[in-house]
């Protein structure tokens, strides 16, 4: 049975998720041995139009701070010049199995998607090891 999941939904792509450089789990339900983590670093390059001054972004705080706080926001900036938003690596979900340590997915980049997924190979493969 899947329980009903709450999530930011004007926060779903990875870079939302980037609190230090290893894999982080962001979903998991009781009820399912499968779930869903960040992997994959992030590095952004944002140039200020005025002093061409640079700030290179790692992690969710500072892509917050420098005013970056919703999908919607994420998308603005990326459809801007690559001369003033640049993304040099780019973190991405994976689902993961608590019983099949070497088990992974493929790449998401929606975390509702990445969820579906999980809930799906819950499903499918109830014992949580993909054969």
């Amino acid at each position: 049975m899947n329980q009903e999941t709450k999530i930011n939904t004007d926060k779903l792509a990875p870079e939302f998720y980037v609190w230090e450089n290893d894999h982080e789990e962001v979903w998991a339900n009781k009820d399912n041995p499968f779930f869903v983590v960040r992997n994959g670093e992030m590095r952004i390059i944002v140039k200020s139009a005025e002093d061409e001054s640079q700030e290179i972004i790692r992690y969710t705080d500072a892509l917050e701070k420098f005013g970056i706080t919703t999908d919607k926001e994420l998308e603005e900036w990326a459809g801007k010049s690559e001369e003033l938003f640049s993304v040099g690596m780019n973190p991405w979900f994976e689902i993961w199995s608590v019983k099949d340590q070497e088990f992974f997915s493929e790449p998401f980049f929606d975390l509702k998607e990445a969820i579906a997924h999980a809930e799906a190979m819950l499903a499918e493969y109830p014992t949580g090891i993909a054969d």
